[in-house]
C-alpha cells in the first residue's frame, strides 16, 4: 500500500513538473513603470480627527457633576 502511494505521488510530481511555469495573465493592463500612464494626483488626508487643545486649570468636579445631573434641566443626556 505504501509503495502504491509513493508511486502515485511520484507520478503526480512528474506531471506537475511539465505544467506551464508562466502565471496566467490576470494582472492589470497597465504597468506602474509605463511613463505614458502619467501620474495620479494624490492628496494627504488625515485618518485621525485631531484638534489642538491647550491645557486648562482644574475645575470644581462637584459643580461639573451637578451641571450634568439628571435633576438639572437641559443637562446633557
Amino acid at each position: 500500500m505504501m509503495k502504491l502511494a509513493s508511486l502515485a505521488m511520484l507520478a503526480l510530481l512528474s506531471v506537475a513538473g511539465c505544467a506551464a511555469t508562466n502565471p496566467p495573465n490576470v494582472l492589470p493592463a497597465f504597468s506602474p513603470a509605463d511613463p505614458v500612464m502619467g501620474l495620479r494626483k494624490t492628496h494627504h488626508h488625515s485618518v485621525v480627527d485631531y484638534s489642538h487643545r491647550h491645557p486648562v486649570d482644574p475645575k470644581n468636579w462637584r459643580q461639573l457633576n451637578d451641571k450634568l445631573s439628571p435633576a438639572n434641566k437641559g443637562a446633557a443626556s
